[in-house]
């Protein structure tokens, strides 16, 4: 008789990775930079580092809007 996978939560558990939240992506990508930001980069964890690339944009749009405003 062929055994059942074990539940998802069980399976996520052992990979130490949480199910994604609604709304919520993973991707793989090539990021060039300073070999010590990137390393800083590498030792958070995937929510710091989602965290980290939202406060960028956010601040990228605001020099935007700093920008056209002048």
């Amino acid at each position: 008789m062929p055994r059942k996978p074990p539940p998802d939560e069980v399976r996520l558990k052992a990979l130490g990775v949480t199910r994604l939240r609604p709304g919520e992506a993973t991707f793989t990508v090539r990021v060039r930079g300073k070999a010590a930001v990137l390393e800083r980069f590498k030792l958070l964890t995937p929510e710091e580092r989602g965290a980290v690339v939202e406060a960028g944009f956010t601040a990228l749009e605001a020099e935007d809007e700093q920008e056209a405003s002048r």
